[in-house]
């Protein structure tokens, strides 16, 4: 193995590879000048750093190994991880499904050694090609290319200085935290997994999940460490919050069997961690993941789940899980049911200690009215319905677009359904226009879909419902 490999860093994000790899093609690199550079800037194995150059999963990789050399068929993900962090080698049967998938050999995947002078092969050494990763003084590094340099901890002006202080940092994180795995570690993880959960009210689904899927494989990694149980319980808990906002992204994006089985990895790692809390807003991620599927029974099945695991400590999940059970009533035409589970979730929010950080996590004032605006439009009381869209738009933390803009399609549905066809088509209209493109989610365009839906046939060629229709039309692009 080459000086590189045996350098004792920590391993860059998985989103410095993305980056090497979006600028490739302009650097004319092959896919193997491409894991090399990957390798010597990004600090990751060799046999890591060809599965990054392609962009592919774990998954991917298996199925290929399948594919291509007919085996593997029990190989697990967790395995395939320790190979690619040399805690663990290959059998040979394996070295040569990995040599055949990656279409190489051994010492290109960082097994062997390799005595040959790269100067006479014509192939750049992994320190050429990752020179074109760090900048010469002279101009700005090309991964970085188009994206604010503070964005990456390099403070402008310091060019080479501050990717050696990066490098030098990493390399002391590792030797600081030897085999083991540091307390502080665990605790940085927790604090990304609360900044997600912050942050989901407010960024794109499109950049949110890029982004938290990046962190989670990071997770993954170090989940998949012999840990002592309290840290492995943390890590899992730090993953089910994680997971649990990538099945509400998928649900945002209308990937609803995405957010089914991103409920069902949620709630293994929320089982491993202990905690019922947990357990219990897995359960109503799980819930809303039904609803949007179109299947009120079984949000109602999860909820009550949630309900029944903090029934003997209410707390404000418990009042989300009724707020669903009311969601899911009105859903089934059940109106009585949908006002009882209105009223049990207003008094258990009304005896909980009130809920101040505006998160993912939580469930605040905004949300509770937020539910009852749907629940109640649902069942067409629109009176009550205006007074819950008024109250949960007063309630909303800044930044907020998702939410609000659902709320307010919510008030275009209720002018429909009182008759004022004309103001409920231009409302609708004008709350889509208002939103920029990547805060127009699939979830956003089937709601408003719903409004268009509900309009008589009578009056959909009228001049403000044909208008919607053109809006949506743009909104949902030529992919949909």
């Amino acid at each position: 193995m080459t000086s590189t490999d045996m350098a004792p860093r920590v391993p860059h994000a998985t989103q410095c590879a993305k980056r090497l790899r979006e600028q490739a093609p302009q650097q004319g690199w092959t896919v193997r000048e491409l894991a090399e550079a990957i390798t010597a800037h990004c600090g990751h194995h060799r046999l890591r750093a060809h599965r990054l150059a392609r962009g592919w999963s774990l998954t991917h990789l298996i199925s290929q190994i399948v594919e291509v050399a007919g085996v593997g068929q029990r190989l697990v993900a967790s395995r395939v991880s320790r190979w690619e962090r040399a805690e663990e080698r290959p059998s040979d049967a394996y070295l040569d499904a990995l040599c055949r998938v990656y279409n190489t050999g051994p010492v290109d995947l960082g097994f062997g050694a390799d005595y040959s002078d790269n100067r006479e092969t014509g192939h750049p050494s992994s320190q050429d090609t990752a020179a074109a990763a760090v900048p010469d003084g002279h101009g700005e590094p090309w991964p970085w290319h188009g994206l604010a340099p503070e964005r990456h901890g390099i403070v402008p002006g310091l060019g080479a200085a501050a990717q050696r202080a990066d490098q030098v940092r990493r390399r002391m994180d590792e030797a600081l935290s030897a085999s083991t795995l540091s307390d502080s570690t665990v605790a940085y993880k927790e604090s990304v997994a609360a900044q997600y959960g912050r942050t989901y009210k407010t960024q794109p689904a499109s950049v949110f999940l890029d982004n938290i899927l990046a962190d989670l494989e990071d997770v993954q990694v170090l989940t998949d460490r012999k840990l002592p149980a309290g840290q492995r319980r943390d890590l899992c808990a730090v993953t089910a919050r994680l997971a649990g906002l990538v099945s509400m992204t998928m649900v945002n994006l209308g990937q609803f069997r995405q957010a089914r089985e991103w409920v069902h990895t949620a709630r293994l790692a929320a089982d491993e961690a202990g905690d019922s809390a947990l357990r219990a807003w897995v359960a109503t991620r799980g819930a809303v993941a039904c609803l949007n599927l179109g299947d009120p029974q079984a949000a109602v099945t999860a909820a009550r789940e949630a309900e029944l695991l903090t029934r003997h400590h209410p707390q404000p999940i418990t009042a989300m899980a009724w707020a669903i059970l009311a969601r899911a009533a009105a859903c089934m035409a059940q109106p009585a049911a949908a006002r009882h589970a209105l009223h049990r979730a207003e008094s258990l929010f009304g005896t909980v200690d009130e809920v101040t950080d505006n998160s993912a996590f939580a469930f605040t004032a905004g949300q509770l009215h937020f539910y009852r605006s749907h629940a109640l439009t649902t069942l067409g009381e629109s009176r009550a319905a205006w007074q819950a869209q008024d109250d949960a738009i007063a309630a909303f933390g800044p930044g907020e677009r998702l939410d609000p803009t659902l709320v307010r399609l919510d008030r275009a549905l209720c002018m429909v359904h009182d008759g004022d066809i004309t103001q409920g088509a231009d409302y609708a209209s004008t709350v889509l226009q208002q939103l920029p493109a990547a805060y127009r989610p699939v979830i956003v365009l089937r709601r408003a879909q719903s409004i268009a839906d509900a309009i008589p046939t009578a009056r959909r060629g009228t001049p403000m419902v044909r208008a919607l229709h053109e809006v949506l039309a743009i909104s949902a692009g030529p992919t949909h």
